[in-house]
């Protein structure tokens, strides 16, 4: 039998909509903010940060889902407040990523606070080649080898390319990941602090100092579920980040204006399962803009300057709103508060 390949146009006979909830909070280097978004993910594969259409058919205990499952499976979810998914393939892992290009707003420091993907333009073939991580993280401080051989790559010219560059790079940081439970759901607070490489098995490779913490699931696959056709013995599974930049915990991104994609990869754990375990395939992601502001910066609207905007600071419009009090909230510097700083 041939393997699965993913196809958007199958019926979603299988998924009820995937739901995600993301309360997304910034640290940046010498900065602090706070940022929460409402984006819809979409499934994707576009070989960005991983090779295109290698998706992965086995749970972290590699066994593998029912046939009729591979045919249908399909990723639909959006992201609002807190990280909260629902119906994504069950007993799997998945790492969660930022992604952005360089030279379209800040996304430079995504691939310095992580990871850069290097495509060469294939002028004969008029297209880019599939691509490949730069994989020499060095001590894990920077500047490491990547991010030099990014900058003596990224302005090579080559005139028959439609960038005008012999390269294309896209920049991302895995900021963490998690294991789904029985119903492919899952639950978490995330933020931005680590930086990782790529995600194992405790079974594979023992974790080391630096290394992301443990995460853990003990599961008993139930074949009368739909994503599998066997009955598979019970199994639990430990798996851990391996670290990309260090120190774990605060590598943060640069203050800045984002327009990136927030996106889920599959964790395929260097093929680990044989056939059906994937290739770090891109599963879904979505636009998303953010600012991180320096810290000691004003944020805007940020009247009690607690780094966050929000109704304690709507309470302080309102209560000195139509007031030429020196101390009142002015938006647009007129040494008033009235609707024109609304």
């Amino acid at each position: 039998m041939s393997e699965p390949r993913w196809r958007n146009d199958f019926p979603r006979t299988i998924l009820r909509g995937a739901v995600f909830a993301a309360a997304l909070l910034f640290a940046a280097l010498g900065a602090t903010g706070t940022f929460g978004a409402s984006i819809t993910l979409t499934d994707i594969d576009s070989g960005l940060t991983s090779p295109a259409g290698d998706y992965r058919w086995l749970n972290v205990a590699d066994q593998v889902y029912g046939t009729t499952y591979r045919t249908n499976y399909d990723y639909t979810t959006v992201l609002r407040g807190t990280l909260t998914a629902d119906g994504l393939k069950p007993n799997f892992a998945y790492q969660l990523k930022l992604t952005g290009t360089p030279g379209i707003g800040d996304n430079e420091p995504i691939g310095l606070a992580g990871r850069w993907w290097k495509e060469t333009w294939n002028d004969a073939a008029s297209s880019w080649d599939n691509g490949g991580n730069l994989n020499d993280k060095d001590t894990g401080y920077p500047p490491n080898p990547n991010d030099l051989n990014y900058y003596d790559w990224r302005d090579i010219p080559d005139a028959s390319s439609p960038t005008g560059k012999r390269y294309r790079f896209t920049a991302y940081l895995v900021l963490d990941y998690f294991i789904t439970d029985d119903n492919g759901d899952a639950s978490f607070g995330f933020e931005t602090g680590s930086s990782y490489h790529v995600l194992w098995k405790t079974t594979q490779r023992s974790r080391e100092t630096d290394d992301g913490p443990l995460k853990s699931a003990t599961f008993d696959p139930d074949p009368s579920h739909p994503a599998y056709d066997d009955n598979h013995p019970e199994a639990t599974v430990t798996m851990y980040g391996e670290w990309e930049r260090l120190p774990m915990g605060n590598v943060h991104l640069a203050a800045g204006q984002y327009a990136c994609q927030m996106m889920l990869t599959e964790e395929s754990f260097h093929g680990s399962g044989g056939t059906y375990a994937g290739g770090w395939a891109a599963a879904m992601g979505a636009p998303i803009e953010f600012t991180i502001i320096p810290q000691g910066a004003a944020l805007p609207g940020d009247f009690n300057a607690d780094n966050i905007v929000d109704r304690d600071d709507l309470a302080i419009f309102l209560g000195a709103f139509e007031t030429e009090d020196p101390g009142a909230p002015d938006m647009d510097g007129d040494n008033d508060c009235d609707r024109d700083d609304l």
